[in-house]
């Protein structure tokens, strides 16, 4: 058995320990923070965000450009679509803000370690930002590498360093510099309201056409024969919506597309005017990386469609027209739905 007084020297141990680690965190936290003078590197950036012409995010395997225009701020590497601007004032201000709170190391394999390698070194997992002003002057220049968690929960924290300089510094700030360049674009294509839709017909590549109308709150298969019966009708009522809150997985101009290929689509009607269609195209060969064919969207508004319908029908027209989208595998399958894929033997067929 264990003694009374061994049982309350491991306690104390214990608690020692703890207390130890508990200084030495505070310490620790108290020596970033004040064992530097903070210092932001971009004290002016916020007042002169005004001036900002263009803001690229270097990486070794993507480049992002953002580029302001009399029209809004547009992602140069998908055509010129438009850009999320709250995300751009947002990175802006980030980078105003942030503090260079303790020089790290000027070593070159030590950076690495930190993801600070310069982005035209092969391996590179740093990030590039560089922020410039209209008439070409250069606001911010600056690599960024790995996140660090704060040690007292307080503020994110980043290791960053001047793309000049070979001093690395940890810096206190967020920067949030997204994924892709997608991830910086609004994704929505169509938001048409599935209460609104009262017919879908599908056509496939092979030219199979399907046919949805509204019964009440569900879609029924137009001219289902006896011998099939609907195997789940989610499925056929996912199919008939489509359109409503349509995201997409990538976006190019809609120029130099082949759309009369026969590769399918869909034609999407409202009960207050609206009439959706959508078809899919080719790019010419070479031009694409992937075999999945691009979506295009119309939108056609009928004399007497409702005004709330005639604004979301111009609002959605202004948004595709010229542009050609990626869907996720998951919206292509919706819109390639068949009689076979939503149907299944009816029971004695």
């Amino acid at each position: 058995m264990i003694r009374r007084r061994t049982v309350i020297l491991l306690g104390a141990a214990a608690l020692a320990a703890t207390l130890g680690a508990t200084v030495a965190v505070i310490d620790r936290t108290a020596e970033t923070r004040t064992g530097v003078d903070a210092v932001r590197p971009y004290p002016t950036l916020e007042a002169r965000a005004g001036d900002v012409s263009q803001i690229e995010v270097i990486r070794a395997d993507t480049p992002i450009t953002l580029t302001r225009t009399d029209a809004g701020w547009i992602l140069a590497e998908r055509d010129g679509y438009p850009v999320r601007t709250d995300l751009v004032r947002k990175l802006l201000f980030d980078l105003g803000q942030i503090e260079l709170i303790e020089r790290k190391t000027t070593d070159a394999e030590r950076s690495a370690r930190l993801n600070l390698r310069d982005v035209a070194q092969k391996g590179s997992k740093a990030s590039r930002i560089i922020v410039t002003a209209s008439q070409g002057e250069t606001l911010v220049d600056l690599h960024v590498g790995k996140k660090r968690e704060s040690l007292s929960g307080g503020k994110p924290m980043v290791y960053v360093r001047r793309s000049a300089e070979a001093q690395t510094y940890l810096a206190e700030g967020e920067l949030d510099l997204r994924g892709g360049p997608v991830q910086w674009l609004p994704r929505e294509i169509l938001n048409i309201p599935k209460s609104t839709i009262v017919s879908a017909t599908l056509t496939s590549a092979s030219g199979e056409v399907l046919s949805l109308v509204r019964a009440g709150e569900e879609f029924r298969i137009v001219d289902l024969p006896p011998s099939r019966k609907v195997t789940l009708q989610y499925s056929v009522n996912n199919a008939a919506t489509v359109i409503d809150k349509l995201l997409f997985d990538d976006v190019r101009s809609a120029e130099g597309l082949d759309f009369s290929a026969g590769l399918g689509g869909g034609v999407f009607k409202t009960k207050d005017g609206l009439t959706i269609t959508l078809d899919f195209g080719a790019a010419p060969a070479g031009q694409s990386r992937s075999v999945e064919p691009w979506l295009r969207a119309g939108v056609a508004i009928a004399d007497d469609a409702t005004d709330d319908a005639r604004k979301l029908g111009e609002a959605a027209r202004a948004q595709t027209n010229g542009w050609a989208y990626r869907l996720s595998s998951y919206d292509m399958d919706r819109l390639h739905a068949t009689l076979e894929s939503l149907t299944k033997p009816a029971e004695g067929s």
